[in-house]
């Protein structure tokens, strides 16, 4: 199973219409981890299969959403920027081993407790030194999770040397939101 992942389109419209468009015959499911700033009747948003609330959504999308062993959610609810261990809770209450959520504009990918957790960064723009937004697709088989980032401009596979930077700005948020 492939699924695209985005997260923290805030209103960059054409970017999200775009990639959803470019993925709509090569992926099985559309996952949004919140912050569309969209209503939750809009029409981009009709691909998702899955779509939470944000900070910025004013609409009453759940706050999280699990679907078999996934959790998804925004993040904010959960305190990320402190780590995981509130999105550990859920997700062992709910007996998910992977969860997929937005909300610090850092693509990651990390495994904590068995949970993977992956982040698909922000398709508007990432805190980091490079510049852009990314976002994720996740390819699921019977014993292997895959997941690539994507520069949301081009399209082009992210070097490991930006995950390795939003590894290293977590851990600087971490010391801030104590």
């Amino acid at each position: 199973m492939k699924i695209l992942i985005i997260s923290d389109s805030h209103c960059f419209n054409d970017k999200l219409e775009r990639i959803t468009k470019k993925y709509s015959n090569q992926v099985d499911m559309f996952i949004h981890c919140g912050d569309s700033s969209l209503s939750i009747n809009d029409p981009l948003l009709s691909i998702f299969d899955i779509v939470v609330k944000g900070n910025h959504d004013n609409d009453d999308f759940p706050h999280y959403i699990t679907y078999q062993n996934i959790c998804v959610t925004h993040g904010q609810y959960y305190h990320v920027y402190a780590g995981y261990n509130e999105l550990i809770k859920l997700c062992q209450q709910e007996q998910c081993n992977i969860c997929l959520h937005g909300h610090t504009h850092v693509p990651t990918y990390q495994i904590h407790n068995n949970i993977h957790f992956i982040n698909p960064g922000s398709i508007m723009m990432n805190r980091g030194s490079y510049g852009y937004g990314t976002y994720a697709i996740m390819t699921l088989t019977h014993h292997n999770i895959n997941v690539e980032f994507y520069n949301s401009e081009t399209d082009e596979v992210c070097h490991q040397n930006i995950i390795d930077e939003g590894y290293e700005l977590l851990e600087e948020f971490k010391k801030y939101a104590k």
